[in-house]
């Protein structure tokens, strides 16, 4: 096959966003953006096939002659093939979704780009191309953003900004180290001196910011409340995950030479252990539904974090798998969310309720992500977490870095137990409580109720993530993630007790005997009475809701005050950073007027002193022989005293 193939992914929804964008007619736009992304993951899907593709072709002789190179293995076309599915069901979901909505050319030109973009960021095989197609994406982000509100887009835009001047600085010092801007030529650069580690620090700043781990994370959820929802579904909750870990994984395997228990291992494990407690805990205490599934976007990037920082090659596998699994998952979760704004407009908690009945594909489909995410069994997330866990378990295994492990580990199970928490309050108050109404709904709702283009994709993802659960090692791993790792052991060495298949019947088994007992229950064998709420008879007015359901946490002393802060943004970094520019733009200002107020002092005395001059020339001889016999007395008394 022709390396020309290469081109085609970046130049295909290149040139269809620009047509977009010119595009006048309604459903053009639509059929046009569905039909490019369908292309695309067709062209993914033959690059896959493929062997090892590379195309090269001079770009800037001027500079030394750098070429614009692009390559294509195992693991880049695998992300490749994800990240045009997402697209094509982003797209498909965004034709009923965003109908009627305004600046539609905008977005539909927008999302292209952004595929192309991305494609190109992760088929870049030089270093000065990955910088062209990363920048590209930052700039993206902002317009899709700022479809929501141009002030969430700035702070994107700046927080991203920095993390890759930070990566620029960081692919300056690896140049330095490698002598070569070919990412297949670097080879792997111990980090035994101070100018590798700081390289280091600065590319991981910029890997780790563009998949939204902490620190970096304040503007996502503030954007998960202003911007559309399938610009959420599309960029924090998968692109930037799939590129993020992407280049973090290139990182610590193919630029550098990370070993397992080392400084810069255990930084990143605690990087990624603290991102996953804290945002869970976050989380857990959140009113909105958007918010609560951008809290845990964040949280389940320390998971990927933590696998890749162990350096143990089944946990970086693991993070690998988890890095597709949350993608998966994580959009399904966002696209019904999207489906329940469509249909109540309003995502607020505690203003939905029993929407189970009359959402059912929603309720599945996001019952089904749900249970993935919070590491449920048989589920594509658990099995991506166990591989972490036994990854953790085996670094523990290796001996030095003290017991630390057994803190990787307990952060990991806490954070699926919270996760889990956090899930089964939101479905309640927003599918299984009571309903914010007892009124009928009008005909305005009928109109909003779900289409196949909404629909569909949902069922796709769900069906993902069970296939990828029970077939976990069958599929996934073994076409995907094995390939793309060194030194992963045979299943049987590290998959212990646990039987995807054996799990799978067991619980079928369950919900047969579940959906026995409670057509049983439909049976009135036994006497109705009266339910009672707190004391009171229940009655059609009072509402049972999930959304207090941790209040207690969030009021527990201690977590109280940090609860508050977060609240009031005092724990968010970018408001440190504004906060410290407004301090030295005061400083500058009053430096500025300090030198203003003495250049116009020194002015003003310059003109009393020309003043004064001015009043004692005045013309008059007497005059002036008085200051002579003045000045001879003063030359008198000054000779006479030395």
């Amino acid at each position: 096959m022709s390396s020309n193939i290469l081109l085609y992914p970046i130049l295909l929804p290149l040139i269809a966003g620009a047509v977009c964008f010119l595009l006048s007619k309604k459903w053009m736009k639509e059929v046009l953006s569905l039909v490019a992304m369908l292309a695309t993951f067709i062209l993914a899907i033959f690059i896959f096939g493929s062997e090892e593709l590379i195309f090269t072709q001079a770009w800037l002789p001027i500079l030394g002659g750098i070429n614009f190179s692009l390559r294509s293995y195992h693991f880049s076309s695998f992300i490749l093939i994800f990240l045009a599915l997402f697209g094509v069901l982003i797209s498909l979901y965004s034709v009923k979704f965003m109908r009627g909505k305004e600046r539609l050319k905008e977005y539909y030109a927008y999302l292209l780009w952004t595929i192309a973009a991305s494609s190109g960021a992760i088929l870049a095989s030089n270093l000065i191309v990955f910088l062209l197609f990363w920048g590209a994406l930052g700039l993206l982000l902002y317009a899709l953003l700022s479809l929501g509100s141009y002030r969430v887009a700035t702070k994107g835009l700046l927080i991203i900004g920095a993390s890759d001047f930070a990566l620029i600085l960081g692919v300056l010092f690896l140049y330095h180290l490698s002598g070569t801007l070919e990412i297949k030529e670097i080879g792997s650069i111990p980090l035994n001196s101070a100018l590798s580690i700081f390289a280091f620090i600065l590319l991981a700043t910029g890997a780790l910011a563009k998949a939204g781990a902490m620190p970096f994370h304040t503007w996502i959820p503030e954007a998960a409340e202003k911007a559309p929802l399938p610009v959420m579904a599309l960029l924090p909750a998968s692109l930037d995950k799939l590129l993020g870990i992407y280049f973090l994984y290139r990182i610590c395997l193919d630029f550098f030479h990370l070993y397992p228990n080392s400084g810069l291992s255990l930084l990143l494990m605690l990087v990624g252990s603290f991102t996953i407690v804290a945002m869970a805990m976050m989380a857990l205490v959140q009113n909105d539904l958007k918010r609560l599934l951008s809290y845990q976007t964040v949280s389940q990037v320390g998971y990927m974090v933590l696998g890749i920082g162990t350096g143990i090659p089944l946990a970086i596998a693991g993070g690998i798998f988890h890095m597709l699994n949350h993608t998966i998952y994580e959009v399904c979760l966002f696209l019904g969310g999207g489906s329940v704004e469509h249909r109540k407009k309003t995502t607020q908690l505690n203003k939905l309720g029993g929407l189970a009945r009359m959402m059912p594909i929603t309720f599945v489909t996001f019952f089904i992500a749900a249970l993935s995410i919070s590491g449920v069994p048989p589920f594509n997330g658990f099995f991506s977490k166990w591989m972490i866990y036994q990854g953790v378990v085996e670094l523990g295994r290796l001996g030095g870095g003290g017991n630390f492990w057994i803190i990787w580990l307990l952060a990991a199970l806490f954070g699926s137990a919270l996760t889990l928490a956090s899930f089964i309050k939101l479905i309640h108050a927003t599918f299984l409580g009571t309903p914010s109404t007892s009124q009928p709904e009008d005909m305005g709702e009928k109109a909003r109720k779900l289409g196949f283009s909404m629909a569909l994709p949902m069922i796709v993802l769900a069906s993902l993530c069970v296939v990828f659960g029970v077939f976990a090692y069958r599929i996934p791993l073994k076409l995907f993630i094995l390939d793309s790792v060194a030194g992963v052991p045979p299943s049987g060495e590290w998959l212990g007790w646990w039987r995807p298949g054996l799990t799978t019947t067991l619980i079928i088994i369950g919900l047969v005997i579940g959906g026995v007992i409670y057509l049983l229950s439909k049976v009135k064998l036994f006497r109705e009475d009266t339910s009672y709420i707190g004391g009171e008879e229940a009655s059609p007015e009072m509402k049972v809701s999930g959304v207090e359901f941790y209040d207690t946490v969030r009021d527990f002393s201690g977590l109280k005050g940090i609860y508050g802060a977060a609240q009031k943004k005092k724990l968010d970094f970018y408001n440190w950073g504004m906060s410290f520019c407004q301090a030295v733009a005061w400083v500058l200002r009053g430096l500025d007027r300090l030198v203003n107020y003495v250049w116009e002092g020194l002015a003003s005395l310059v003109v009393l002193m020309g003043r004064g001059g001015s009043r004692l020339h005045n013309g008059i001889l007497h005059t002036y022989l008085a200051w002579c016999l003045l000045g001879l007395m003063v030359l008198l008394v000054v000779f006479l005293v030395l």
